[in-house]
């Protein structure tokens, strides 16, 4: 097979440089795209590294500028030059080449990974007018498929240690499907991963003359050794991975004093808030009924320190806590971003029961008057954002005594969080659905 140089650009007879650049991809909307149900498990051992592009360096963050040739006239026997520009995920984590003709479908978005961390998920589309696809992931995915009996390799393309531009096909009793994708040379599959990385990436092309398993080997390995899936190969050939788990792209997230914080918002969308990118995030919220006989969308998001300790709790709630008087003393009074409620640090003294000495952070709307009461209501609906009581000891924040908390860069990111409190609306019978 020739590469893509000599494939794809046989007919040019002069260099001119100029750029073309595609539109930023738009920022993801919540629904995913469907990932294909991989046919084997993704190869843990894998250490890509990866071939440069052939289109010339570019200033960090930019997406899909080209140099593309000027090209002659294909001969009656020649096919002719395809026009390739420069394709970049939102966060710069894939690079690769791709014809100029082909749309762009991006869903890439802000989730919570499988150990509760918020970080950026790349979904994207790359479609010719054909139906045919490339798609990349770095998400969740889903490793559950049937095994095949007999797997056969039609043609490679090597990527890098670890990696190669791989179109295969698989039997599964008397059918046979064909693939195409990015994959370890020895174990093809629709998963990989990178050295060093947390995450599961695919990198796939799919068309519909392969949606459907072939009858026969020989009528898999016909359309897997065609001009389509020749172009794919040597497209996904191209492919640069930075392998960057915790990349963000310009403009997302919030950084303040060594932190990034990312947006979270509730189930059901009454209110958001930032949390720091390595804190972790479970969200127990459940369908429930008020007193009035309703169903109701009660939100319950809980927020972990890294060592497994939980900090902070926000709830949409319907009545207000008894709040005991106890000793406590007052550290910083901070506006939220809802008027007249503020976010308030606290210590409680030596004389409280059982909590003597432990700090937090509550939302209030009482400022530094009274100790937080742990929620604030409007018409409609009450929410908390509160620490429970916390033991200096558990803030794995090289804290010695209750004095040290306030100042503390702990103190800092409870602050922060609680004060970027967002609502948005009081309506807690409006379902995530």
């Amino acid at each position: 097979m020739r590469p893509i140089e000599s494939r794809l650009l046989a007919a040019t007879a002069v260099m001119v440089v100029a750029t073309i650049t595609l539109g930023a991809c738009a920022q993801a909307q919540p629904d995913e795209a469907s990932a294909p149900v991989p046919s084997s498990a993704p190869d843990e051992t894998a250490t890509p590294t990866p071939t440069p592009t052939t289109g010339g360096e570019r200033e960090p963050g930019t997406t899909g500028t080209a140099t593309p040739p000027q090209t002659a006239e294909p001969t009656a026997d020649e096919a002719a030059p395809v026009e390739l520009v420069d394709f970049e995920t939102q966060n710069g984590t894939m690079r690769m080449r791709i014809p100029a003709a082909w749309t762009v479908e991006d869903h890439s978005r802000i989730a919570v990974d499988v150990e509760s961390r918020q970080r950026w998920d790349n979904t994207v589309s790359i479609s010719d007018a054909d139906g045919g696809s490339i798609w990349f992931s770095d998400g969740q995915w889903d490793s559950v498929g049937a095994a095949p009996s007999e797997v056969s390799v039609v043609a490679q393309i090597p990527v890098g240690d670890g990696l190669a531009a791989t179109a295969w096909w698989q039997r599964y009793d008397e059918s046979f499907g064909a693939y195409v994708a990015l994959t370890n040379p020895e174990d093809p599959g629709f998963a990989f991963t990178l050295e060093g990385g947390s995450r599961i990436l695919s990198l796939a092309f799919q068309h519909p003359d392969a949606f459907e398993p072939f009858p026969t080997a020989t009528a898999a390995e016909e359309y897997l050794r065609g001009d389509v899936v020749e172009l794919a190969l040597d497209l996904l050939a191209t492919v640069e991975l930075t392998g960057e788990d915790d990349a963000l792209p310009a403009g997302i997230g919030v950084e303040h004093e060594g932190t990034t914080y990312l947006p979270y918002t509730t189930q059901n969308g009454t209110a958001s808030f930032l949390v720091p990118q390595h804190w972790r995030i479970e969200d127990h919220s459940r369908r429930g009924t008020n007193r009035a006989g309703q169903e109701v969308w009660d939100n319950s998001v809980a927020l972990y320190l890294p060592n497994g300790n939980m900090v902070l709790h926000y709830g949409d709630m319907w009545f207000t806590n008894l709040i005991e008087e106890w000793e406590w003393t007052l550290g910083e009074v901070r506006p939220t971003q809802t008027d007249g409620w503020q976010a308030v640090s606290w210590t409680l003294g030596d004389s409280v029961p059982n909590h003597a000495g432990y700090v937090g952070v509550s939302l209030s709307d009482q400022g530094g008057a009274v100790r937080p009461a742990d929620n604030v209501c409007s018409e409609n609906l009450c929410r908390s954002f509160s620490s429970i009581p916390l033991s200096v000891r558990w803030l794995d924040d090289g804290l010695d005594s209750t004095e040290d908390f306030f100042g503390s860069a702990i103190e800092e990111q409870l602050l922060t969080a609680v004060a970027s409190l967002e609502t948005h609306h009081d309506d807690a019978t409006r379902m995530p659905w």
